[in-house]
């Protein structure tokens, strides 16, 4: 048995390793790349069953929202008409305030973040930052086909439906430097300062390629890449610098590290996993699936992803994040379900 699981584990590294070469880009060549890339039609969530039993927690009132970040006590969801945020305060908790709606003098909204101390999104208009209070100011700037936001220390990124990757300097007059070479830019990922060896590592989720590709943003070129199954859509990275993705269309999650990226985790889920979240604490990673109406918390300790608590959701999760400073577990529908609290006391593996 332990001779079946090492050479598994082997096969699996000579596989990574192979998709690795064959993905391989360079800046140079890095626009011929994207021309030439074999895709596939980007993966979308399972429609979700009308909920068979009460969702686990507390399920606060909340329209339908497509993002959602945690900055302090405050809960901010952006929501699905692309111009407006609810910000809720301590969800779940006895005598919180009512949720507060900021509306927004943009349109087309797509992304969401949290981002010193305050709320990053990102639409065609440009870059808008929201403050747990309300107040918030934009930075003007037209974007085409924006699709993904983060942040590597001074600079913003922002991602694309043309495959191009922004990288905006802290001068709110400079203009983007632009990478090419991909064919979406859905979600960037960046390592954590507390990520060993990988710390500032960018890299993206393509859902067109159903690939990982690290970039480095200063020179613009693209490091070797990796083929994340047949229908990514979601990627998370943690304070290790490990990147998870979810494989929606063949019911998988993949975990991926090092410079180059080695797939290190293979493992299937329930039907139609979406979205994640990463508890830094008990590090755990949160898998929610539509097709079932469940998240599973899979334990990464060990880097073997067990099983180690599910539960009951809202329906048609579209994203999660996971409050650091009690652990809670916050889920946002993408159909109007609410916005869902589990408490880290009911998750407790």
């Amino acid at each position: 048995m332990e001779d079946m699981h090492v050479r598994t584990k082997v096969a699996a590294v000579l596989l990574a390793t192979t998709m690795a070469v064959t993905l391989a880009a360079c800046g140079d060549n890095a626009s011929e790349n994207a021309d030439n890339a074999q895709t596939v039609a980007p993966a979308v969530a399972a429609e979700s069953p009308a909920t068979p039993a009460s969702p686990a927690g507390v399920n606060v009132p909340q329209v339908a929202g497509i993002a959602i970040a945690q900055v302090g006590s405050t809960t901010a969801v952006l929501n699905a008409d692309g111009r407006s945020v609810t910000l809720h305060v301590q969800p779940g908790a006895m005598d919180t305030p009512p949720p507060k709606t900021v509306s927004l003098p943009v349109s087309g909204l797509v992304d969401l973040i949290a981002a010193d101390g305050a709320f990053l999104a990102v639409g065609p208009d440009g870059l808008i930052e929201i403050a747990p209070d309300g107040a918030f100011t934009i930075r003007r700037d037209s974007i085409d086909s924006p699709l993904s936001v983060a942040v590597k220390g001074d600079q913003t990124l922002v991602g694309t439906a043309k495959g191009t990757l922004l990288v905006y300097p802290a001068d709110p007059h400079a203009s983007p430097r632009t990478i090419g070479g991909f064919v979406r830019v859905d979600r960037i990922l960046v390592a954590p300062d507390t990520a060993d060896g990988v710390d500032g590592q960018v890299s993206v989720l393509d859902r067109a390629q159903s690939a990982i590709l690290p970039v480095d943003i200063e020179t613009g070129e693209h490091k070797a890449a990796l083929r994340a199954g047949n229908g990514a859509t979601n990627a998370v990275v943690d304070r290790f610098g490990r990147i998870m993705a979810t494989g929606t269309r063949d019911d998988e999650i993949y975990a991926y590290y090092g410079a180059p990226i080695v797939m290190r985790l293979r493992r299937p889920v329930s039907p139609s996993p979406y979205a994640l979240a990463y508890d830094e604490k008990r590090d755990l990673l949160w898998v929610s699936s539509t097709g079932v109406n469940e998240a599973v918390a899979y334990d990464l300790s060990r880097g073997d992803g067990k099983e180690r608590a599910r539960i009951a959701t809202v329906g048609q999760v579209s994203a999660m994040t996971v409050d650091p400073a009690n652990g809670g577990l916050l889920l946002v529908s993408a159909r109007g379900d609410g916005l869902q609290f589990v408490p880290a006391t009911a998750t407790t593996p």
